[in-house]
């Protein structure tokens, strides 16, 4: 920092300076420091009056014909201090701008001016393209006119260190050490200037005779002119168009025998020739400057051309040219003028034959450097003064156009840049700090025709910035974007647009939001928008962005469910456009696999809706209608196979699926033919009776002994056992086995529990007996429970 280049100022208090300077220029060093509280970048100059004093003494013990040490160092500090006192009076555009003034210690010089970056020594040659070297030669002609016009001062230094350039590219004229004001000297001392009169053994403070008027050195009678400067000029463009070359390049630029000698190869050379023969001579000059350039550099004075007739030839006749330089004088202009202007870069100039647009012809370091930070600053200002009122059309117009021009420079800066310069100064509120312009809230609140510039571009801004600062500028916008203000609803067509290229590009970046965000937020927005529009196209794109989210697999079946139904249900409209999408998008919410709807859920709202939709249609022709009925067949067709595909072969009755077991092949092709297939009970076509004789009770005298008739009844079950058995096993019916039984007591009468009740049970089995109108040889049992209990023991 300034501490340790050995000062503490005033300078020094109010900024931060760089420990390395940018660049130097004889005598000072160019050092990039920033305001401490503002922010502000500027350039010190600082001029080392220690390591300066040291040189001088040197060359004062190296040389007895130097001048006392303490008089060359008053002379050179004295022409230091006229020169940043000349700069600090003078104000133009062209003109290096002093912000602080020159101020002195005991070891520096130093004052401040607006940043510069180089000057047209240090500069790269590779980084000034034609077009640069042609604004900035406008720019300085334009600083020169100035001084002549409105000073009558001659500039008498015109070189490549007096001209600086900032951080927008702009020329900036400097080197004031030498001006010469006519008011200030008499018509004596004009005529009698002598330029030896000022020469020094230090040398930064001599002329640099590389770039003198021939007049000022070599006639014998000198004449202080501003024809001076136009020799300086010609003398400046060759230097910049020839990769600085010089056509007068003395050995020892402060040399007078070296500079005659030069001038007499030059005279030889460039005079007494056609401008179409000094092509040896200029080489690498524009050829539109030929024709002016034997009246740049005339051998004397009142035959060179003036800045006027300069700045109005062809050279500088071409719309670029001429584009550039009003951006320079932007700020001066009407604003009817400023929206002119604008529309005119995005258009095509006719003059040029590669059908761009003129801002694409721009030098890129312009446009980056000078063009984009002075329409942020406009926006940023316009912006500021907007108030709650409805916005003035001609102001909308304006930051709508100084937008698009913004964002058109974005396509070619790499990402950081596009961060730094344009998203966090346009895109990017601070919350934290309230008393911080919202730029970015002002800026969306603006219009509609604002919004819509910004989603003209969405493309450009998703691009140049990371997926978090994008998602904030998409979640900030959106409200803004799917619904109308009453103070906007004279502005219904561009809402319109605005919606309709919105909702296009939802389904390119809609992966970069969270589900939450999306389920609870943007789907109901979405609906919103489908439920209350009443422009077709606006309904027909949200129906293609729902699709798009079902592509992107951004939808889910609780969605669909909660959010997507309800209102499609309620849709009214049954235009052809609106019947064709929205089957076309059932169709892919009954086909989805992630979404995966329930078989019922299909049936029950997909396809009544779609039959409802179909035949609701009457602006349709019957092939159309056709394709309906198809779209609705081809979804019926697949919920069959998966409904089949749910079903077992064979039915639970043994049968094949079908009748008779029989596969009907034109079920499966036609729905309502399998529908007629099914029956509710399948009869089998013959009901067998059973092989054996029917069990029937046999009349027997209850006097026999129990004994007998347990055997007789015994012997009598086995046999019928038997033979039941063997048909039952050759029946194709299977039968479970009965269960055996606990063989009852011997000796007790049918329902006898003990002896007691066996008395009162013989006494109602006698009565019951007498009934029977069958023959006692008939009967095959006497009672079933003696033939139950044998039967079930035998088994």
């Amino acid at each position: 920092m300034l501490s340790r280049l050995g000062f503490s100022t005033g300078i020094r208090s109010i900024y931060s300076v760089s420990d390395q300077p940018s660049f130097v220029s004889e005598p000072w060093a160019i050092y990039p420091a920033k305001h401490k509280t503002n922010g502000k970048i500027v350039s010190v100059f600082i001029f080392d009056k220690s390591k300066f004093e040291t040189q001088v003494s040197r060359l004062h013990t190296t040389s007895s014909s130097v001048k006392n040490p303490k008089v060359v160092i008053s002379e050179c500090y004295e022409l230091i201090k006229y020169e940043v006192s000349q700069l600090s009076k003078l104000k133009h555009p062209q003109l290096l701008q002093v912000y602080e003034v020159l101020e002195e210690t005991k070891s520096k010089f130093l004052f401040v001016t607006e940043p510069v970056i180089d000057n047209l020594v240090t500069v790269n040659p590779k980084d000034l393209d034609d077009l640069s070297i042609q604004k900035g030669l406008l720019q300085i002609s334009k600083g020169l006119q100035f001084l002549h016009s409105y000073g009558s001062i001659i500039h008498l230094n015109l070189q490549p260190s007096s001209v600086y350039i900032n951080n927008q590219g702009d020329w900036k004229l400097g080197g004031f050490k030498f001006l010469q004001n006519l008011n200030e000297i008499s018509p004596q001392e004009r005529e009698n200037f002598y330029i030896l009169n000022n020469m020094s053994v230090v040398p930064f403070a001599n002329f640099n005779l590389n770039f003198t008027a021939p007049e000022l050195i070599i006639d014998s009678h000198t004449k202080l002119d501003f024809a001076n400067d136009i020799w300086s000029l010609g003398q400046l463009i060759y230097y910049l168009y020839n990769h600085h070359d010089l056509l007068i390049n003395c050995f020892d630029a402060n040399s007078i025998s070296d500079y005659k000698q030069e001038f007499r190869k030059f005279e030889q050379k460039f005079y007494n020739h056609k401008p179409t023969e000094l092509k040896y001579v200029l080489k690498d000059i524009p050829d539109k400057l030929y024709p002016l350039y034997p009246q740049i550099l005339a051998r004397y004075p009142h035959d060179r051309i003036t800045l006027d007739q300069f700045m109005d030839s062809e050279f500088f006749n071409g719309s670029i040219i001429k584009a550039m330089w009003f951006i320079d004088e932007f700020s001066t202009k009407s604003i009817d003028e400023k929206l002119v202007f604008l529309k005119g870069l995005s258009e095509i100039d006719p003059q040029q034959s590669n059908n761009s647009p003129l801002i694409s012809q721009f030098p890129p370091s312009f446009r980056s450097s000078k063009l984009l930070p002075l329409l942020i600053d406009l926006l940023t200002n316009e912006l500021n003064v907007l108030t709650e009122a409805a916005i003035d059309p001609k102001t909308d117009e304006l930051i709508s156009e100084s937008l698009t021009i913004v964002l058109k420079i974005s396509e070619t800066l790499s990402s950081l840049t596009f961060q730094d310069k344009v998203f966090d100064t346009l895109f990017k509120d601070n919350p934290r700090d309230k008393k911080a312009p919202q730029t970015f809230t002002k800026l969306i609140n603006s219009s509609v025709r604002t919004r819509l510039t910004l989603i003209n571009n969405f493309d450009t801004i998703q691009t140049k910035s990371k997926d978090k600062q994008f998602v904030q500028f998409f979640k900030g916008i959106i409200d803004l974007v799917l619904t109308i203000s009453p103070k906007e609803s004279n502005q219904i067509e561009l809402q319109i647009q605005l919606q309709e290229k919105f909702l296009g590009f939802i389904p390119q970046f809609v992966d970069k939001l969270d589900f939450p965000y999306i389920k609870n937020t943007l789907v109901p927005l979405l609906s919103q928008v489908f439920k209350t529009t009443t422009i077709l196209s606006t309904k027909l794109t949200t129906i293609d962005t729902f699709e798009g989210l079902v592509d992107k697999k951004i939808i889910d079946k609780i969605i669909v469910n909660e959010q997507l139904f309800p209102i499609m249900k309620n849709l009214k409209s049954r235009d052809k456009r609106i019947v064709t999408k929205m089957l076309n998008f059932f169709s892919k919410l009954a086909t989805s696999e992630h979404i995966n709807l329930d078989l019922e859920t299909i049936v029950e709202s997909i396809i009544p809706q779609s039959y409802s939709l179909a035949f609701g249609c009457n602006d349709c022709n019957q092939l159309e209608f056709n394709k309906f009925i198809a779209i609705i067949n081809s979804v019926q067709k697949q919920l069959v196979e998966k409904k089949l595909s749910t079903l077992t072969k064979t039915s639970s009755n043994g049968f094949s699926n079908g009748h008779k077991g029989d596969t009907n092949e034109a079920g499966s092709n036609n729905f309502e033919a399998l529908l007629q297939t099914q029956t509710i009970h399948d009869v089998p076509d013959e009901i067998n009776a059973p092989k054996g004789k029917v069990m029937q009770p046999k009349r027997k005298s209850f006097t026999s002994t129990t004994t007998t008739t347990t055997s007789s009844t015994t012997t009598k079950s086995n046999s019928a056992s038997s033979r039941n058995t063997t048909e039952l096993r050759n029946s194709n019916t299977l039968r479970p086995r009965p269960r055996p039984t606990k063989k009852p007591t011997s000796g007790l009468a049918f329902g006898a529990t003990n002896a007691q009740s066996n008395t009162t049970n013989n006494r109602l089995l006698n009565t019951l007996n007498s009934t029977f109108d069958k023959k006692q040889e008939e009967d095959d049992f006497d009672d079933f429970q003696s033939a139950s209990g044998t039967s079930a023991s035998d088994e």
